[in-house]
């Protein structure tokens, strides 16, 4: 029986204090975290804050390379040649030789228009006479033959003054001749600047100041129209893009945000920047959307080399 009560009296006694302990620790309220929530941290690419990649618009054979890579190029300095064609010299050579024909053309016309003038009033002068002859004839014989010469001599003097106020009108130049002509000289002075345009496209030149890069090009060397050949960069400043924010990660960035960018090369050396750009196409990559986002570094390092890989920390 003393047993029994002495159980009793120990279950109530660890009931008690159960509760108690249960009690405090509803009421104790978690102590609060000291971590805070860490940085949006992505992967990226360095690039040069500008490049062009530059092709020939025809093919041919490479005469000359004028630049090595490495080299600083300014805007419109040829970088390489292509062997003229002969086809393209006859072209430019055949444009030439019909522009001086209309040209000489055209030439003539103004200077004969004051021998054009004269020749018209000396016509109109036999043509009246020719009418007043006609005429007189009629009289003495009213024959149909006559009256066909008549009508012949009206006809002639009637063209004459046409003729003549024709030219009065264009200063001795026949305008339908004079346009003609005119319109000749235009197509010849257009084929020539086609053909030369198409001379000059045989230079490659720089469309933008930079450094050359990746040029591949030797003399000899066959070139393919639009195949790029050579690259020009501005390696001025830098800068980071990364391709693999998550569509849940991309709504919290925003342009002008800060970021501190450290390269795998140089992991003793943090650059700020911030964001630019951020695209406003996706792209799908392993069954994630993703977008691109641009950043520009305001810090530089003379170690950088395009396309290096990165560390980028948005901060909030």
């Amino acid at each position: 029986m003393k047993k029994m009560t002495l159980w009793i009296t120990t279950i109530v006694v660890l009931s008690f204090v159960l509760t108690a302990c249960s009690t405090q620790a509803a009421e104790t309220p978690a102590a609060p975290s000291t971590e805070s929530a860490s940085n949006l941290i992505s992967e990226g690419r360095l690039y040069p804050v500008d490049s062009l990649d530059h092709s020939f618009n025809f093919s041919g054979l490479v005469a000359e390379v004028l630049v090595q890579n490495g080299d600083t190029v300014e805007a419109g300095q040829p970088l390489a040649r292509l062997e003229s064609s002969a086809e393209m010299a006859l072209a430019l050579a055949r444009a030439q030789q019909e522009s001086l024909v209309a040209q000489q053309a055209l030439d003539a016309l103004n200077t004969n228009a004051a021998i054009n003038l004269a020749n018209s009033r000396l016509t109109l002068i036999r043509a009246q006479a020719e009418l007043d002859d006609a005429q007189a004839r009629l009289e003495d014989d009213d024959s149909e033959e006559n009256q066909a010469l008549l009508e012949i001599a009206q006809a002639s003097l009637a063209l004459a003054k046409q003729t003549q106020e024709e030219l009065q009108a264009g200063k001795g130049v026949n305008q339908d001749e004079l346009t003609a002509v005119a319109a000749r000289l235009v197509s010849a002075q257009a084929a020539i600047k086609s053909a030369q345009a198409g001379m000059e496209a045989l230079t490659l030149k720089a469309n933008r100041a930079g450094t050359i890069v990746d040029l591949s090009l030797l003399p000899g060397q066959k070139v393919a129209a639009g195949a790029p050949v050579v690259t020009v960069a501005d390696f001025s400043g830098w800068l980071v893009k990364t391709d693999n924010l998550t569509e849940i990660d991309v709504v919290s960035l925003a342009v002008g945000q800060k970021v501190e960018v450290i390269l795998d090369a140089l992991p003793e050396v943090t650059l700020a920047g911030e964001v630019t750009q951020i695209n406003a196409r996706f792209e799908e990559k392993r069954g994630d959307i993703t977008y691109t986002v641009t950043i520009q570094l305001s810090q530089t390092d003379p170690r950088m080399r395009w396309g290096m890989t990165a560390a980028v920390s948005f901060l909030p």
